[in-house]
């Protein structure tokens, strides 16, 4: 069979698949398809090395241990009392602080422990439940594309074959144009500055190891996975009444991690079988490369609302535009930036329904103040590629 044919195949089963059971066995599916069509016998065989191999067992170690430390701090009070500290030092513009803090713990459903944490702010302060919806719906995400705990950014350095801080390179700005995008929003919300010592130590006492871990990843550029583990073994001897047993139930979620081996496997099928490289040159023969990339990675991410999608569904499909290994940074970035508007944009992101759901907000006025946010965000990335 024809591979683009074969390819497209695969990607039309995955996306039917979602419709009856999870991502991970979607793409388990779509992987061993593919491979059989494309590699005959021995494409299984590549599949199962890919799941051996050390990077593959690197990045499930990394994914399960980004999920425990965001709910060992959950478990142990500290995100809330986080909460406490900034409302009392910014008032009304905590429904922005709140959110951007708390999103960098990556959790299912997290816009959700971000909104109970506004709800008491909310009781004191008259804003509309859809402006509120937005802004713990919109900055809670503002990090997906950037933050080395996001199991996106984890797979998509993996499909890349970069590390975080190269990965971190090229999608920076879509994080600053997200963060700045939603800004017209908090016009009118009440300002307040009053930040005390005690403040300061609370807030750095609760919020520690998300510091260290930054300092470890980025400053000493020591490699993710022993940043983590360093900082998860500094707070269990820290904190020792954790329920660590608990937290590991929690953490231990066998859909995540099936995914991530069904992306490595279903990566390996693709760049063995060149399969990917036909198909994009298909695609583009009508359209520019770029808008062609731009194209899919927004319609997988609307399609799904899920962020791991377009990095485990598209971006293996697109490494001839973005390279792999010696990559191009302002390539990266626009498709990632695509994924993330897709994404954000899709009335099945579990985060934006949750949300909408909680402050009983108008899903459709919720949408009149998301839209523009998101194209400002659309726009404003591919100006950087195209002028940059």
């Amino acid at each position: 069979m024809d591979q683009a044919l074969a390819l497209f195949i695969s990607i039309v089963l995955v996306l039917i698949l979602m419709r009856k059971i999870n991502i991970g066995l979607s793409l388990l599916f779509g992987s061993v398809f593919l491979a059989i069509l494309t590699l005959g016998s021995g494409g299984p065989l590549i599949i199962f090395r890919s799941y051996i191999d050390v990077s593959t067992l690197k990045v499930v170690a990394i994914v399960i241990l980004a999920f425990t430390l965001g709910h060992l701090m959950e478990n142990l009070g500290m995100l809330e009392k986080i909460a406490e500290e900034l409302a009392k030092s910014f008032g009304a513009l905590s429904f922005l602080i709140i959110p951007l803090l708390i999103g960098m713990l990556p959790m299912p459903g997290g816009a959700l422990v971000s909104a109970v944490m506004l709800a008491p702010i909310l009781r004191r302060y008259r804003i509309e439940p859809e402006k509120v919806t937005f802004l713990n719906y919109w900055y809670r995400h503002v990090w997906v594309t950037v933050w080395p705990l996001y199991p996106s950014v984890i797979i998509a350095s993996a499909v890349l074959e970069i590390d975080y801080l190269t990965f971190a390179s090229a999608t920076y700005p879509i994080a600053f144009f997200a963060f700045i995008s939603g800004l017209f929003l908090t016009r009118g919300l009440e300002k307040k500055l009053s930040i005390s010592k005690s403040t300061v130590k609370n807030f750095v006492s609760n919020f520690y190891p998300i510091i260290l871990l930054v300092l470890l990843t980025v400053l000493l550029k020591l490699e993710l996975l022993y940043s983590l583990l360093i900082c998860l073994i500094i707070l269990i001897l820290h904190k020792r009444d954790v329920n660590l047993l608990k937290v590991i139930r929690k953490t231990i979620d066998p859909k995540i991690i099936v995914l991530v081996f069904a992306v490595m496997g279903y990566k390996a099928v693709i760049e063995q079988s060149g399969a990917a490289k036909t198909l994009l040159s298909e695609i583009s023969s009508g359209l520019p490369v770029p808008v062609a990339a731009f194209l899919l990675m927004l319609t997988v991410g609307l399609a799904t609302g899920m962020e791991m999608s377009y990095s485990s569904i598209s971006l293996p499909l697109l490494l001839s535009f973005t390279g792999s290994g010696e990559v191009i940074l302002k390539n990266i970035m626009l498709a990632i930036s695509a994924g993330f508007v897709g994404v954000m944009l899709s009335p099945l992101h579990l985060c934006y329904v949750l949300t909408v759901e909680y402050f009983k907000a108008d899903m459709w006025k919720s949408y009149r103040i998301l839209i523009p946010a998101a194209l400002s965000l659309a726009m404003l990335t591919s100006l950087v590629y195209l002028f940059i």
